[in-house]
């Protein structure tokens, strides 16, 4: 979001904008503008004689939110200024047209630098109208921001989220900047429902329910974390949050949620840069004579949760802090030497977050060590469909792989056991081979199947095979890491497609799926025909029942919620006055020790 390059080092800096001097406060800086989130606090509603309440209302807000988690891991991530925008009347516009405006505020325009107001149809969604006022004066004065915070000088609850971040100074001030920054720094959407307008994809709001979809799948485990709909009709239904009351972007009175955490976290890493500077220039040709140091410069969060991992050629070396100290003979000529920063910060399970947020700095060796042809393969030993780097160091001539593949690194995607070759030409001499297996391995015969059908209120029963370690997800949030999993009192929304990953001892997974059915009467599929003749079917007026076996039997109907409609006891034969709903009716039939059940269609 940075707009261009700007310095900005003094305490206190003052530019000209629409003709007047606006005084810009540094809260906090902790390092260069082109390296740190820059939060610009704005005021509105404060006249010329109110502007020290705004710069004491934009400290107490920057240090509540360095010290609200996740934040409070990152806070020399932040650097924080305010400008002080004096307003000609005190206060915000209140239109008092929303059917949820307060009775008490008064109700009036004000002459304010921005154009704060309460909603006109949902009176505590505070905005500014005067867009093009912010956005010039950001222009002229702070361009590389990216937060912008605008405090509204009145004591009466509301904010909003959008392109900025808007909050009053309301008693729960400081938590509503947190939840609306929630909005335009992360992109989170409210857990509560707002309304069919705002209802769209976000990191904590989905469509998606498959448990093995969700984005928030890594969570699952969380306690808390699960999949809730957002209502049960309308367009409620159709939209999926990660917690239940227990999120900031749904109340106030609660922390960040850890899906919510997650897309914060995620979103300020992709922003900062955590190395500041290295040493020797990255990038660069470092001749080594002697012992030669390289020193990468981090901004390390707390607790510090960055990790640096160096490589020559490729090899992981022992090293793992923030410098490395190679001698000549550590240090082939023409070797690369590479520094990895991740941070493995455990509010992320971010599947992509190691290929996404991983920097790397590279240096090319010059010595007098022999660099010794070779190759490496980034796994020896693979699952089929997964794919491998293969990487060749100190040729100094032409380099190839098998099928004729060139460049210094190829990715391949074996099914079966193959060894691949790296040839190295050189002019005058001959060529020399590398020789790569990469052992793929079969994935595992899973399988899952369950007992049913069942009954409403019986027993599932699922089991899986094929595997050392299994992963189940299903309906109602369900999970459990077991082979044979019981699920006690089942209901109908329990029903549906049970999936199982199943991993091996070698580390290779594959999925399989069991459809769980219930039924409201049903538990066992049965042959009636044989047992008893149900007739007509469609019946309209009547119904005849009769069977083969003597003694006294027993046939019950049931609706399809499982309640009984009518019972009747006979021997041999009997018929049946109908007198119900059309409709599709389940029924039971017994005899002694014999049972049987069906279904009959009623016009």
């Amino acid at each position: 979001m940075k707009r261009i390059f700007t310095t900005l080092y003094a305490i206190c800096v003052a530019a000209a904008s629409f003709g007047q001097v606006y005084q810009v406060d540094t809260l906090y800086k902790t390092g260069p503008l082109d390296n740190r989130i820059n939060v610009v606090i704005l005021g509105d509603g404060f006249t010329q004689q109110e502007l020290p309440k705004f710069a004491t209302e934009a400290k107490n807000f920057a240090d509540f939110f360095l010290g609200y988690d996740p934040y409070l891991h990152y806070r020399n991530y932040f650097n924080f200024f305010a400008i002080r925008t004096p307003s000609v009347e005190s206060g915000v516009t209140n239109p008092g047209t929303a059917p949820d405006a307060y009775k008490d505020q008064p109700v009036g325009v004000k002459n304010t630098f921005f154009g704060s107001t309460f909603g006109s149809s949902i009176h505590r969604l505070v905005t500014i109208s005067k867009y093009d006022v912010l956005y010039a004066l950001l222009a002229n004065q702070f361009p590389m921001y990216d937060l912008v915070v605008v405090l509204v000088n009145t004591p009466f609850y509301g904010g909003s989220g959008g392109s900025i971040s808007v909050h009053t100074l309301h008693t729960q001030a400081n938590t509503i900047g947190v939840h609306e920054i929630g909005h335009t720094f992360s992109h989170l959407n409210d857990e509560y429902w707002a309304g069919p307008g705002y209802g769209w994809e976000a990191p904590n709001m989905t469509k998606e329910s498959n448990p093995a979809l969700v984005k928030w799948k890594n969570w699952l485990n969380q306690a808390g974390i699960g999949i809730y709909k957002h209502g049960e009709t309308g367009d409620a239904a159709l939209w999926h949050k990660p917690a239940n009351g227990t999120c900031l972007m749904e109340y106030l009175n609660q922390e960040f949620c850890a899906v919510c955490r997650e897309a914060t976290v995620e979103t300020l890493l992709k922003q900062v840069n955590p190395v500041e500077n290295a040493e020797p220039t990255p990038g660069s040709t470092v001749t080594v004579n002697d012992a030669q140091t390289f020193k990468v410069g981090l901004l390390a969060p707390s607790p510090n949760t960055l990790q640096v991992q160096w490589t020559v050629n490729g090899e992981l070396l022992s090293a793992t802090g923030s410098q490395l100290t190679l001698t000549p003979e550590q240090a082939p000529d023409g070797a690369v030497v590479a520094a990895s920063v991740f941070d493995t910060t455990a509010a992320s399970r971010y599947d992509g977050a190691r290929a996404d947020r991983t920097r790397k700095l590279e240096w090319t060796l010059k010595s007098n060590t022999p660099n010794v042809f070779r190759a490496k393969a980034s796994k020896d030993t693979i699952c089929i469909g997964e794919e491998v780097t293969l990487t060749a160091y100190g040729c100094q001539g032409t380099l190839s792989w098998t099928g004729g593949v060139t460049g210094r690194s190829i990715k391949v995607k074996p099914e079966q056991t193959t060894t691949y070759s790296a040839f190295c030409k050189v002019e005058g001499a001959p060529t020399q081979t590398v020789e790569l297996p990469v052992h793929v391995m079969p994935l595992p015969a899973a399988a899952a199947v369950n007992g049913g059908p069942y009954v409403v209120g019986g027993t599932i029963e699922l089991t899986a095979t094929g595997g050392i370690r299994y992963l189940w997800n299903g309906p109602k949030s369900f999970a459990s890491t077991l082979s044979h999993v019981f699920l006690h009192d089942a209901a109908l929304d329990n029903a549906g497609i049970y999936e199982v990953t199943v991993t091996d001892a070698y580390g290779c997974s594959k999925t399989a799926q069991t459809d769980v059915k219930i039924d409201p009467i049903l538990s066992v599929p049965t042959v009636p025909e044989a047992v008893v003749t149900v007739s007509p079917n469609p019946a309209r007026d009547f119904l005849s029942v009769e069977t083969r076996f003597g003694g006294k039997s027993m046939i019950k109907l049931y609706d399809q919620a499982g309640r009984e409609m009518l019972s009747k006891s006979f021997e041999k034969k009997t018929n049946i006055k109908l007198n119900m709903a059309a409709g599709v009716y389940p029924y039971r039939f017994s005899n002694g020790g014999r049972e049987v059940s069906g279904k009959v269609a009623v016009q």
